[in-house]
């Protein structure tokens, strides 16, 4: 049984959770909105590297110009635009950039803000600060910082949150009414029609949009983060759900799905603390038992992986991963006997599972039951011909 596999059986029930969000989505959402910007244009400077690669900042820009772009009250300026109206006019945008040559660059490409940052290295911190200069009055409007504490590796996230800081200063935490297509409910609309009838893909350039228009909504990039998951875009998924987590550190269902997307990346080590933090919040929650047991099972971690998956089992004695988990453990630490116990009410729950009918005859030939093994083989020949004959070598080497 492949990790992939048995993690996906039994988790339906998530679609009808992600049903009940949406609603909660709408009500949420469409409350009285404040006044959005209207047709911003905004420079966004080469960021400052400071003790820390000298490449870092100009990937810092890069991603922050990519996650404003999209709001449709912003325009940004490219970048090569940006370095040619500098270098025509003999202004540098290199180093340490004075307030006053920001406000002269804005000018000359017609930007209504520009915006200066600088990533600097503390250690294991990378901290990112950035400051918006309005070039109309030459002030420094606002100062942003996020902060990385796991160096290079944790600064997408840190400057997606600090787009998502820009993105909410600049039109507020909703939107206002835009255009008939360029609408925030046009986008949820066009975004639930795909995701009903499985189009994950075509669904997420919507729900990216909504979040260029709500960026600090813990709700909506949750749930953004469950669609990249269901299209197994696993990388987006942890980001978007960081991100959730960022705004609202109380939701179990967020930090589970962080939990998730580690360990469908192959991360079992970083999978466990969300997972704990998860279970913190609600210790019931039988999808987080159950894939901490997992992780601690590919961890080797075997006494606390058995521990894990019981307890999910008595939470919910009809969700059959555990029982399959279960079950495939206990048959590889030779707990014959016990596997069969786990594995035979697991199959009468889904009779119609072929994991678990080769699970459940492997258990009964290594147990000398021929008999049981013979009823798993024959219900796995109408089943899956390729795994009936795994089944029947096993039962033939016995």
């Amino acid at each position: 049984m492949n990790r992939k596999t048995s993690f996906f059986n039994g988790h339906g029930r998530g679609l009808s959770f992600f049903r009940f969000l949406w609603a909660t989505l709408i009500l949420v959402l469409f409350f009285p909105t404040t006044a959005s910007a209207s047709g911003l244009t905004v420079a966004v400077d080469t960021f400052l590297s400071q003790g820390s690669s000298i490449f870092l900042g100009t990937s810092i820009s890069e991603l922050l110009r990519t996650e404003l772009i999209g709001n449709r009250d912003i325009a940004i300026v490219e970048r090569g635009q940006l370095n040619a109206v500098a270098e025509q006019q003999r202004l540098s945008l290199a180093g340490v950039v004075e307030t006053g040559t920001a406000v002269e660059v804005g000018k000359l490409v017609g930007a209504r803000y520009f915006i200066l940052g600088a990533v600097s290295k503390f250690g294991t911190l990378l901290v990112l600060t950035a400051r918006l200069v309005d070039v109309e009055t030459g002030n420094v409007m606002k100062s942003f910082e996020q902060i990385s504490r796991e160096g290079e590796s944790g600064v997408t996230l840190a400057t997606r949150n600090l787009a998502a800081e820009m993105l909410a200063f600049f039109s507020g935490d909703t939107p206002a009414e835009g255009a008939p297509m360029d609408d925030y409910r046009y986008y949820l609309y066009e975004a639930l029609g795909y995701y009903n009838l499985g189009n994950y893909g075509r669904s997420i350039p919507y729900w990216e949009k909504m979040t260029k228009l709500s960026p600090k909504n813990e709700i909506l990039r949750f749930i953004l983060g469950g669609v990249y998951y269901q299209a197994e875009r696993y990388n987006d998924a942890l980001l978007s759900a960081q991100q959730s987590v960022t705004w609202d550190d109380t939701s179990a269902e967020a930090h589970l799905l962080v939990g998730k997307a580690y360990f469908m990346m192959g991360d079992y080590h970083k999978a466990t603390p969300p997972l704990d933090r998860a279970l913190e919040l609600n210790p019931r929650l039988v999808e987080a038992l159950f894939l901490k047991g997992q992780a601690y099972k590919n961890r080797n971690r075997l006494d606390e992986a058995v521990d894990l998956l019981v307890m999910a089992i008595q939470e919910d004695k009809s969700y059959v991963p555990a029982y399959l988990s279960l079950g495939q453990l206990l048959l590889e630490v030779g707990a014959v006997d016990d596997a069969a116990g786990v594995l035979i009410p697991a199959v009468k729950l889904e009779p119609g599972n072929p994991n678990i009918r080769l699970l459940l005859g492997t258990a009964q030939a290594l147990r000398g039951n021929s008999k049981g093994a013979e009823e798993q083989l024959n219900a796995l020949r109408e089943m899956d011909p390729q795994m009936a004959l795994k089944l029947e070598e096993i039962i033939e080497s016995q």
